[in-house]
């Protein structure tokens, strides 16, 4: 009796410690409870959380993610899982056994110890009957009613898990090629309940228009589920000089930006 309790006891540890060795080397890892995400957006940013706060790869990082298997996600929609390596501003994902994969469109990396959903979206054409918005963003901000734009859209979405749909909306005039407007302006704002709420703002004089980067909603992600989504923006520079991304998180009743790049400069 004793033997067989004896190699029960040997067998269970052996599994635990098989479960150890599991959890080193396929990270992220739970430690001391708390979350582990790491975030690949693009060739835009690298960010990781360890329980506290959203902050940017060092180059000390690179063992995050070099040779590690990431979800990929690409134009919003579940890839696969692939292992990952950064080169020359593009990721490249392969199979386990080093086969390349070919993707084109917009890439998003994810790992995660927590679960976390990503949403799906569409960009919709603005109607009349949303000018009423546009006016309200326009008259806070010092500017006249029915602004040409260079980028206008909304998506519809339910963000805070009410199962009630709100609309999110984004704004720029930044780059125009048929128009030379005297104030430069990016916005992205919500729309629930009739109730709007800016999520991010910059306007300036048109000669700082190349200082600016214009603004677009990349992706929406649930990073702890808890049917509340986080805001991904984009925000793209003239010609080739690059993009950032930024992140806001709904907090209490509004939302705050919890992850910025320093280069968005007299924004929100």
């Amino acid at each position: 009796m004793k033997k067989i309790e004896g190699k029960y006891k040997f067998a269970l540890a052996i599994l635990i410690l098989y479960a150890i060795l599991m959890a080193i080397i396929f990270g992220p890892r739970i430690i001391n409870g708390k979350q582990q995400t790491y975030l690949l957006i693009g060739s835009s940013a690298k960010w990781k959380y360890d329980g506290d706060k959203w902050r940017d790869f060092t180059t000390d990082d690179i063992s995050l993610y070099a040779w590690k298997n990431y979800d990929i996600y690409i134009n919003q929609k579940k890839f696969g899982n692939y292992q990952v390596t950064y080169s020359e501003k593009k990721w490249y994902i392969f199979e386990n056994d080093k086969t390349p994969v070919n993707y084109q469109g917009s890439f998003l990396g994810i790992k995660s110890n927590k679960g976390y959903h990503v949403g799906a979206f569409e960009e919709e054409d603005l109607e009349e009957s949303d000018q009423i918005y546009l006016n309200q963003i326009y008259q806070e901000n010092g500017l006249k009613e029915n602004q040409k734009t260079t980028d206008a859209y909304k998506v519809s979405f339910d963000i805070d898990g009410d199962q009630n749909q709100e609309t999110i909306y984004v704004l720029s005039n930044l780059f125009p090629n048929d128009f030379v407007p005297s104030t430069v302006f990016n916005f992205v704002f919500i729309v629930d309940n009739k109730k709007v709420q800016t999520i991010y703002k910059m306007t300036d004089a048109f000669t700082n228009e190349r200082n600016h980067c214009k603004i677009g909603l990349q992706y929406l992600i649930d990073v702890d589920d808890d049917s509340k989504y986080e805001l991904i923006l984009n925000c793209k520079y003239y010609s080739t000089m690059g993009s950032c991304a930024m992140m806001y998180q709904k907090k209490g009743a509004n939302y705050r930006r919890i992850k910025a790049c320093k280069t968005v400069q007299n924004a929100l």
